[in-house]
């Protein structure tokens, strides 16, 4: 978050969980933080499901990165 406050574009990636926990810290610091958000748990999981997981969320990212860079 703090990256961000200093303008530098920095997706935080979060799981569903910890969400509302990101979301009132971003509110105590102030900032609006670029949330990629994916489902939990990401602990545990094999390769193969890890691989899943960043599939799903590349689309995200790379929407994240063309927002920040004013292409959307």
């Amino acid at each position: 978050m703090e990256l961000e406050r200093r303008g530098v574009v920095a997706p935080l990636v979060v799981t569903e969980t910890f969400l509302p926990l990101v979301q009132a810290q971003a509110r105590a610091r102030r900032v609006s933080p670029r949330l990629l958000v994916v489902p939990h748990p990401v602990g545990g999981l094999t390769a193969d499901e890890l691989a899943g997981r960043v599939e799903g969320a590349a689309g995200d990212l790379l929407r994240l990165a063309d927002e920040a860079r004013g292409r959307a």
